[in-house]
């Protein structure tokens, strides 16, 4: 049985929770307070929805500057590739231009030919008419390089060569040379002028390390009526006798170094770091290969440093001259004289 005093707390509570869900007193102020609020809360909620898409505009503004960075990055990059292609470049368009040389210098071969015929048939009739009458010129050895493809077809370095031993021509007589070696001969035409304008009073060497190229200088002093002991060798390494007259037209075109050991053609005309490898080792050993009456005659191209090979040449205690020079396309050709 529920005393008074506990009947009399649950009556109470009943009506306060009665009380509570219906009291528009209550409703009315919060009803207020929410109108008051809701503004303020929609505000933040704009604010919170701007800052996120703001957040997402940085976050594009950042993955566009990294994007921009990486694309610097790989641009600094293509930059150090494009000088080392813009080198190879600059070697390929040498390279190019000794090979337009070699064919321009075909059809010049060919007209030159029909000249020579015409100048010797103009020889032979005043000789006839005149035994009095002596020429000195030296002729453009005839040559067949149709069973050699990786020789070297003679250009104008090599005709400038022969036109510097027949300006010179006087002074290597008057040397009166016994040994005649030329370094690097390939189709053998230098010194097969070399042996028409000296006769039978010399005996005539080359070297190459191409042996097509041995073969080739060979059949060249044949088809001239000339005689050249040809030998497969690196410049005159396996010479002990020193040579009265040394010809040397060089691998001299500006390469780089690992091509010098290229095959074929590249090797005819690779010189390595400045064109001056191979030069600058034959050089080195030039003092103990000449004669003490000798003369050596070496091609060289202006970007060897032509300068500096002169002080080099002081330093061997060799004496030198300029015999000729001349531009062609693409490159500046020299022909200098070393002696004692």
């Amino acid at each position: 049985m529920m005393d008074v005093d506990s009947e009399s707390t649950a009556t109470s509570l009943d009506e306060n929770t009665e009380n509570f869900c219906e009291n528009p007193t209550r409703d009315t102020i919060a009803e207020g307070l929410m109108g008051l609020i809701k503004p303020t809360v929609d505000q933040l909620d704009e604010r919170v929805r701007a800052t996120r898409v703001s957040q997402l505009e940085l976050k594009q503004c950042i993955d566009g500057l990294a994007e921009e960075l990486k694309k610097v990055s790989e641009a600094q990059q293509h930059t150090v590739d494009l000088e080392i292609y813009l080198k190879k470049l600059i070697n390929a368009k040498q390279r190019v231009s000794v090979l337009s040389n070699i064919l321009q210098s075909a059809q010049d071969r060919l007209n030159k030919i029909h000249m020579s015929i015409d100048k010797d048939t103009v020889k032979r009739t005043v000789l006839l008419s005149n035994p009095l009458v002596v020429t000195m010129g030296l002729p453009t050895p005839l040559y067949d390089l149709k069973d050699f493809p990786d020789v070297y077809e003679p250009s104008e370095d090599s005709h400038l060569f022969l036109d510097a031993l027949e300006a010179d021509q006087e002074s290597i007589l008057a040397r009166s040379p016994k040994l005649a070696c030329e370094i690097g001969s390939g189709s053998g035409i230098l010194i097969t002028g070399l042996a028409q304008l000296l006769k039978n009073s010399c005996a005539y060497f080359s070297t190459d390390i191409n042996f097509s190229a041995c073969r080739a200088t060979a059949k060249t002093a044949l088809i001239n009526n000339s005689y050249v002991e040809s030998v497969a060798m690196d410049l005159l390494g396996m010479f002990r006798s020193p040579f009265d007259v040394i010809l040397f037209n060089p691998p001299y075109v500006v390469t780089e170094s690992d091509e010098i050991m290229g095959r074929g053609l590249d090797r005819a005309y690779a010189g390595g770091c400045g064109g001056r490898e191979i030069i600058d080792k034959f050089l080195a050993t030039l003092p103990s290969m000449l004669s003490e009456n000798g003369v050596c005659y070496l091609l060289l191209l202006k970007e060897n440093n032509v300068e500096d090979i002169k002080e080099k040449i002081r330093g061997l205690g060799l004496k030198g001259r300029m015999v000729l020079e001349r531009k062609i396309p693409g490159e500046h050709l020299f022909v200098f004289k070393y002696f004692r």
